[in-house]
């Protein structure tokens, strides 16, 4: 009875433990790792990039804003991995499969943004900002816990803001300029839409295979 007793208080206290790191993951490494990635793109919308860049030189700029993305994306990956599971609510199971098409469609925008100058770059403006949006909305309908709506709704919002910001720039230029907003000077060619879809198809089916190895939960069960 005294050694069952013992061992339930260090399995409680193991528990704390666990409990206050899975926490501390949430707060001090999540939470900071999305508020980072997300100032360091504001930065123009700041008027900090010019001020940075001249104080800085545009090389050493461009070297302190990559490390510190690549810190932002780290503290990410390790605070999403190490978050609480809190659930938020229960997502329905019967629309996983809209959680792929949305996720196909995101992953055909990042290759689109890419690219040279296609159909859909014209119809869609800023694509890889339109699929983070998609990226965002698929994986909050398959996750509903608190870390998973901290990241899939923290960064669809920021994409949303610097769309806004972007096409606020532009017109402001144009108008500065004094002329109307134009077509692209380039013209859009098939190719690229085709290479598009066949890149992007052929990168989800990459990520779904070794989304396991990837980001710690396998989306295909082992044969």
């Amino acid at each position: 009875m005294r050694l069952r007793k013992q061992g339930l208080v260090r399995w409680q206290r193991q528990r704390k433990i666990d409990v206050n790191a899975s926490t501390l993951a949430l707060f001090l490494l999540l939470i900071p790792g999305l508020l980072l990635f997300m100032g360091l793109h504001l930065v123009r919308e700041f008027g900090l990039r010019e001020r940075l860049q001249t104080h800085l030189g545009t090389g050493p700029y461009r070297l302190l804003f990559s490390v510190a993305i690549l810190i932002s994306l780290v503290l990410i990956v390790q605070g999403k991995a190490g978050a609480p599971f809190i659930q938020l609510w229960v997502p329905p199971f019967n629309l996983r499969s809209l959680t792929h098409l949305i996720m196909i469609s995101a992953t055909m925008l990042f290759i689109v943004g890419s690219l040279p100058h296609s159909f859909t770059r014209e119809l869609v403006i800023h694509p890889m900002l339109i699929g983070v949006i998609l990226w965002g909305v698929a994986h909050l309908i398959s996750n509903g816990d608190l870390a998973s709506v901290l990241l899939f709704g923290l960064l669809p919002l920021w994409a949303i803001v610097k769309i806004v910001s972007l096409e606020r720039v532009r017109q402001r230029t144009k108008m500065a300029a004094g002329q109307p907003v134009s077509p692209p000077a380039l013209r859009p060619a098939l190719q690229w839409d085709a290479a598009a879809v066949v890149l992007g198809v052929i990168a989800y089916a990459v990520f779904l295979v070794f989304h396991g190895q990837l980001f710690g939960l396998a989306l295909i069960a082992p044969v």
